[in-house]
């Protein structure tokens, strides 16, 4: 379905390192049972880790991973749609998320590194649950699914949704700046949603340091893009072209890399004119559209085509032509 390229076989050589081997399932459910039950005494209700499972390893479990400033409950119905399906379902609450207590600020404590960490944990998690892991996430989620895809070759498929790779609307040098100088200067936090009456203690908003952060992780997973083939054996991108709070080109940038290295990428992406917000995920009363969105969610995270609203982009590509059309673009 997408294109790639055929790597010549992996010949073993002594001393290589030995297979992961996977935890039981029983321990990875009281492992999130204890996770859970911990999160109960600090995050808001309805922000607790999500596990839906069919009470054995199953054949796939699929890892969704959601936004920043956002819940678990941002990929719920994605995720119990995928879980009719018969397959296990992981939704880990990323660090500092829906805290009670100070919930806006709470998220400038987030560090590149401690969600790259999380990335690696989750997918420890994953392995017992299901015997081929299928990643998703969104903006930071996306970025995290995008530092999983880089070393982890026990991951099938990873996809990349709206990733916060970069900035939008700035340049590199002016991206970079920003990291830097978000990361030093005291914290700037703003409320950027309305205060759900049913839960008054959660606020989503945004806060310069966690958001430095995450953009740190991105740049991070752009430079690795540089040099390592990525481990996952599969990426898809999700864009969107109206998207002016992450940078669509690098991603495209990351894309290409990737596929550069011999790995099998695809990019969709939705146009401009269906005026999608950054997070699209958003429910309609909030300028989203489930209708359209969720569907091409749930067929690239099951990787089969997805309904032409989500178009395949001409990029990654390879050869002269495409090497030439990439030297002169205009981004």
């Amino acid at each position: 379905m997408f294109a790639g390229c055929v790597h010549a076989p992996v010949v073993e050589q002594a001393g290589a390192p030995a297979p992961v081997v996977a935890p039981s399932f029983d321990d990875v459910t009281a492992s999130i049972a204890q996770r859970q039950a911990a999160e109960d005494s600090f995050v808001v209700a309805g922000g607790r880790t999500i596990l839906l499972t069919h009470h054995v390893r199953t054949p796939r479990v699929f890892v969704l991973l959601h936004g920043f400033s956002d819940l678990p409950e941002q990929f719920v119905v994605v995720g119990q749609h995928l879980y009719a399906g018969g397959d296990n379902v992981y939704i880990p609450r990323l660090p500092h998320h829906g805290e009670r207590r100070a919930p806006v600020r709470s998220l400038g404590r987030v560090r590149a590194q401690e969600l790259a960490r999380f990335g690696d944990s989750t997918i420890a998690l994953a392995r017992g649950l299901g015997d081929t892991i299928i990643v998703m996430g969104l903006s930071a989620g996306g970025v995290i699914a995008g530092s999983i895809a880089q070393s982890h070759g026990d991951v099938q498929r990873a996809v990349l949704i709206a990733p916060a790779i970069a900035a939008g609307t700035l340049n590199d040098d002016q991206a970079h700046g920003l990291v830097i100088l978000a990361a030093k200067l005291p914290d700037i936090t703003r409320t950027n949603a309305p205060i759900d009456s049913t839960r008054p203690e959660y606020q989503q908003g945004i806060t310069t340091r966690g958001l430095a952060q995450v953009l740190l992780l991105g740049q991070q997973v752009r430079d690795l893009s540089k040099d390592q083939t990525p481990g996952a054996k599969e990426m898809i991108f999700l864009l969107n072209e109206a998207d002016r709070t992450v940078s669509y080109q690098a991603a495209v940038e990351v894309a290409q890399r990737w596929f550069d290295h011999g790995a099998r990428v695809g990019v969709y992406k939705f146009r401009a004119s269906l005026k999608l917000p950054h997070n699209v995920m958003e429910i309609d009363a909030r300028g989203g559209n489930v209708g359209l969105v969720f569907p091409v969610v749930e067929a690239l995270a099951l990787g089969t085509s997805p309904p032409q609203v989500a178009e395949l982009q001409t990029e990654p590509c390879g050869g002269l032509l495409c090497a030439f059309k990439r030297a002169f673009r205009k981004d």
